[in-house]
């Protein structure tokens, strides 16, 4: 099994006793997930030394595990169906994190629809399955401006763009569809290229840090390892309207699911208030840099499970 490779190498004997923890990334990310090696680290200060492994790596026994913590599975989207057979499998075999519920949940971004449903502020989506013909929603959407056009499930940006042309937009939802994929279409939040995205890190359920996320979808993206699109990335302070927003989504994805062990609240900007753009529970980068004892802290709440 391959074990402690990469950025979250840990180096020095098994601590004895300790329980065994498998950090969960996939072979693209281990040399970009700027996460791993500070989160292995407040680990090993805890008295736990992780294996970092690979989700799709054939040699681990998942069972050996007492306990097993998705954090960077960053292709898990190209591979849906056999991602959720790993996870289904694992969460058989062993403790996963978040737990399986919350996985075949979130990778699906349709549960915007259930927090719209619920009362909560989100982006105004529109769902188009394939086989449906999508052109009066991009007609109307256009007509107000600019839009967002993304599978339902995607990670990293893949597969997302900015349109303001009907026909661009219309060839990227067709050649969607063409892969089977289901097609998200949003009017694109144009306050987010001043005030920045925001999101809202929270671990065992309790807030921990939040960071601003410049806009994405503003100039030609830059993909990091063909993975995800790289980002500005700065600290921020939460103001109390971000915070209430954050504290009662994730308040509700408690009281559904039960406290999970993680959750990343994505927030745009509007003249209405924040919005939530996305829920990030399956395998989201955290900043645990731009935060002080914010490793130590999800160390802690991971020993805590």
């Amino acid at each position: 099994m391959n074990t402690n490779v990469g950025p979250g190498e840990t180096r020095g004997p098994v601590m004895s006793g300790a329980r065994r923890i498998a950090l969960v990334s996939c072979a693209e990310a281990l040399e970009i997930d700027y996460d791993m090696e500070r989160v292995s680290e407040a680990l090993v200060r805890a008295g736990v030394r992780p294996d970092v492994v690979s989700w799709d790596d054939p040699s681990v026994d998942w069972s050996s595990f007492d306990l097993v913590a998705i954090r960077s599975t960053w292709d898990y989207h190209r591979r849906i169906d056999e991602f959720l057979s790993w996870a289904r499998a694992t969460a058989k075999a062993t403790r996963l994190m978040n737990p399986l519920a919350i996985i075949e949940w979130n990778t699906d971004k349709r549960y915007l629809n259930e927090l719209q449903n619920a009362g909560f502020a989100v982006v105004p989506t529109t769902f188009v399955e394939p086989g449906r013909d999508a052109s009066d929603d991009v007609r109307r959407l256009l007509e107000r401006g600019e839009i967002v056009v993304k599978p339902s499930i995607s990670a990293g940006s893949n597969d997302t763009e900015r349109h303001d042309s009907f026909d661009i937009a219309m060839r990227h939802i067709e050649g969607l569809h063409a892969a089977s994929r289901t097609v998200m279409v949003q009017p694109y939040m144009s306050r987010v290229d001043v005030d920045d995205e925001t999101g809202l890190v929270y671990m065992n359920g309790a807030y921990s840090h939040a960071f601003a996320k410049g806009p994405m979808l503003a100039s030609a993206k830059t993909m990091a390892g063909g993975l995800y699109a790289e980002e500005r990335i700065e600290p921020r302070v939460a103001d109390d309207v971000q915070r209430r927003l954050g504290d009662a989504v994730v308040a509700w994805v408690s009281e559904r699911f039960g406290t999970p062990l993680y959750v990343r609240v994505d927030l745009l900007p509007t003249a209405d208030g924040p919005v939530i753009i996305e829920l990030e529970m399956t395998e989201p980068s955290l900043y645990v840099a731009l935060a002080d004892g914010a490793a130590d802290r999800f160390a802690a709440a991971l020993l805590a499970c």
